[in-house]
């Protein structure tokens, strides 16, 4: 009988509230706000040759590849998604980003499928996540881990100690200022002998994820970096 009542209830929010694609509004059976269709022709792809970085994108010695489902359209759809993953709630479309971008990732030929190989989320100031309710580069690697079976560091083992203002704007190389030691390594075990990938939402110059991956570099194997969008 509750099972009942809940099902009616949950039929009736749905009739009441569609859940809709953000891109071309066709109405959704699953909540993740974007359809099948335009998951996989709305966006620009980037890096379709498969090459360790996308065009442009030049990788220190420690990092082995960077890949990304999309190139940023700023002004555009992509850059609204991205925008509701992060400040909006959509906590469902960040893990169903994750699971896509994890389907590209099995395909890389960099990657070191016969070792152990870890999701590193860039991690948020505490104070942020407090106001997010949570991480969207965490709801990345948990599609992503959904698909490849590969697991995300433990939380807390590395952590964001400096509570940095935006990126948005910056030049290269005041986006390395401003994300210098911004975070801490506080256990090194769960990296030890590991390939990591850094996992983010956008990447454009690379300087939170290489800051990121210089506090581990000493202790694993390779270093990789999947990001969603690339700018």
């Amino acid at each position: 009988m509750v099972e009942l009542l809940f099902k009616s209830g949950k039929d009736l929010f749905d009739l009441l509230y569609p859940v809709s694609c953000l891109v071309c509004g066709d109405r959704l059976d699953d909540p993740c706000h974007l359809c099948s269709y335009c998951m996989e022709h709305a966006f620009v792809p980037t890096n379709e040759e498969g090459q360790e970085s996308s065009k442009g994108m030049v990788l220190p010695e420690w990092i082995t590849m960077q890949d990304a489902l999309w190139e940023f359209d700023k002004g555009g759809f992509l850059q609204d998604i991205l925008h509701y993953v992060k400040y909006g709630g959509l906590a469902d479309l960040g893990i169903a980003l994750g699971e896509q971008l994890g389907l590209k990732l099995l395909k890389n030929r960099f990657l070191d499928w016969n070792h152990e190989t870890m999701l590193l989320p860039v991690p948020l100031h505490p104070s942020r996540q407090r106001k997010r309710g949570y991480n969207q580069s965490a709801l990345i690697a948990n599609g992503i881990s959904l698909v490849t079976g590969m697991q995300t560091a433990p939380e807390g083992a590395m952590r964001r100690i400096a509570n940095t203002r935006t990126q948005t704007g910056l030049n290269a190389s005041a986006r390395r200022k401003n994300l210098s030691g911004a975070f801490q390594l506080v256990n090194a075990d769960p990296f030890r002998d590991c390939n990591i990938i850094i996992v983010d939402d956008v990447i454009t110059t690379g300087a939170t994820a290489f800051e990121l991956a210089a506090c581990v570099r000493e202790y694993c194997r390779l270093i990789g970096v999947a990001t969603i969008a690339r700018a």
